[in-house]
């Protein structure tokens, strides 16, 4: 289940089954441009967005056919609604609207009627003709809104206000229509807290439906020639997602989402250059939005009951205790303990108590997990007691801390995980612990101090792919000192590879007696050749399972 309310899930509940999309482009123009189709919001290409899959198609009647026919084909869809896309779908003389719609009603038994305009292009007329429709055919007005601030719809050449925009909801309400927004994060200037008021304001105008776009610049449009000029910042994947993240928080859980992201032909784009696939965006939104514990509307709802299950759960060799992922069917920490693996690895081996002794140490571990590393870090500071231990931690899954609170077995232990979870933060007199709950790739790009030492811990390298690429390590070598040191949790070659090309000098540090495997590596100045093809992230997007499929291939 997503954690947020998907337009495909609104419409299985509303119509018993989802309703594939039928786009049609009724040429009606668009009045914020010239008839030779010049001038219009700086955003829009020439064509109006029109669906790639009916560009080339002689007539509505061919539009329809292409449409319907490319659906069932590819989708198997056998329920669909008709969306007039391209341009202003109510730019027309009341005649002509109805003649064109009732012509393309009558190609096929559609179940709804989705019509894209502007909030200025709705007069009397039309409302009045849309609520007679709508007796007989669900309707749904998708406005065009973009933003609510006048100042960025000024910029973009938008023709109209946002006090346009909130009056076309009240008056399609009024008519007991039902209005759905298009909104655009990311334009020039506007800041993450412009977006959240413009959310708020569709929100308190009672919107039934939010079509989220990110912005694109696209070739040969007004906003193309002023990005020519002067590029201004773009949202990464990662950035747009950690946005996204946070508006859908503040939207109601009843109002469903139509969109995420914006799909613009890779031929036809300029920037921003993603190389995260439509549907992998998707994935990672909604699996970071459930590793975090949050939801759609999380922000303004009374929060959901959420299942307290416990992960099945073992008792470890050296008297710790760690838990089964069932995604990965194992366990989180070898068979001789978590405190062994946390004392012999991890802290013997970079050094630790030698270096708290000497000064402050700065401490990453990527891959916090339950988080014994860390504890017996600082519990390690406090017994020594002579300076501070300052550890940013990092790991996808905050769930994992609440889980783990009431089974480990030490009270500062749980301490520092119920500081974590409530509040990302944990501090005593010789340790502070910030915790980034975000994806790795990302996270070490928000760092910018360097550190003295680096925990990794990629749990099974084949599910956690993107901790061991060779990019991945590079960007681990700008954060180490030239006397700092990393340490992971694994042996496997392909990993040792991976570090030597990042220009790291490894050795392995494996128990003999138990389960226990590392790896340990410093700056490097004269990297060798590997031995194996490393794993590899080129783009730093790629999916664990995606990763792993390309290491496979080369290592052929």
């Amino acid at each position: 289940m997503l954690p947020y309310l998907s337009h495909k899930a609104y419409m299985q509940s509303r119509y018993g089954e989802a309703l594939f999309s039928i786009p049609a482009n009724l040429e009606f123009g668009c009045p914020n441009r010239t008839k030779e189709g010049s001038g219009g919001c700086s955003f829009c290409p020439e064509h109006g967005a029109r669906a790639a899959q009916i560009a080339d198609a002689k007539s509505v009647e061919e539009q329809i056919e292409k449409a319907l026919t490319f659906a069932k084909r590819r989708y198997k869809a056998s329920s669909f609604a008709l969306y007039i896309q391209a341009y202003t779908g109510t730019f027309a003389s009341l005649v002509k609207q109805k003649e064109a719609y009732e012509k393309l009603l009558s190609l096929y038994p559609f179940r709804a009627l989705h019509i894209g305009t502007r909030p200025d292009c709705l007069t009397l007329g039309t409302l009045e003709y849309l609520r007679e429709l709508d007796q007989k055919i669900d309707v749904v007005v998708e406005l065009g809104v973009q933003s609510l601030h006048d100042v960025s719809l000024e910029q973009i050449n938008r023709g109209h206000d946002a006090a346009c925009s909130l009056e076309a909801i009240r008056r399609l309400h009024a008519y007991g229509l039902k209005a759905y927004a298009h909104l655009i994060v990311g334009l020039p200037h506007e800041t993450p807290a412009m977006w959240k008021e413009s959310v708020q304001g569709l929100v308190d105008a009672g919107i039934d439906g939010i079509k989220f776009h990110n912005l694109h610049i696209i070739q040969n449009t007004d906003l193309a020639r002023e990005y020519a000029k002067n590029p201004f910042a773009l949202l990464s994947e990662y950035e747009y997602a950690e946005a996204l993240m946070e508006l859908l928080r503040t939207i109601p859980s009843y109002i469903p989402i139509l969109r995420l992201a914006t799909d613009t032909p890779d031929h036809e784009l300029i920037a921003p250059q993603w190389h995260m696939a439509k549907g992998q965006f998707g994935e990672y939104v909604a699996q970071s939005m459930r590793y975090r514990g949050i939801t759609q509307g999380d922000l303004v709802e009374n929060p959901c009951e959420q299942s307290d299950e416990m992960p099945l759960k073992i008792d470890l060799k050296d008297g710790s205790v760690t838990l089964w992922n069932e995604s990965y069917r194992d366990y989180y920490h070898p068979k001789a303990g978590a405190y062994k693996q946390a004392n012999e690895l991890f802290l013997e081996t970079s050094d630790l108590k030698a270096r708290l002794e000497k000064s402050d140490v700065n401490l990453l571990e990527i891959g916090f997990g339950m988080g014994y590393n860390t504890f017996k870090a600082l519990a390690l500071a406090q017994t020594l007691a002579k300076n501070r231990l300052h550890v940013k931690a990092i790991d996808h899954d905050r769930m994992l801390l609440k889980q783990s609170m009431p089974i480990v077995p030490e009270p500062l232990h749980v301490k520092m995980l119920e500081a974590l979870f409530m509040g990302n933060h944990y501090h005593d007199t010789f340790a502070r612990v910030e915790f980034l709950n975000a994806e790795a790739r990302y996270a070490v790009t928000l760092l910018e101090e360097p550190f003295d030492v680096i925990f990794l811990d990629p749990f099974i390298e084949s599910n956690n792919a993107s901790l061991v690429t060779v990019e991945f390590f590079g960007k681990l070598r700008k954060l180490l000192k030239e006397d700092g040191i990393l340490v992971a949790s694994t042996s496997l070659q392909a990993v040792q590879d991976g570090l030597i090309l990042a220009g790291f000098e490894v050795y392995l540090a494996n128990d003999t007696k138990s389960d226990i495997k590392g790896i340990v590596a410093t700056l490097s100045s004269s990297p060798s050749l590997p031995i194996k093809e490393p794993y590899r992230d080129p783009y730093g997007i790629y999916s664990d399972k995606q990763i792993e499929t390309l290491h496979q291939k080369s290592s052929y």
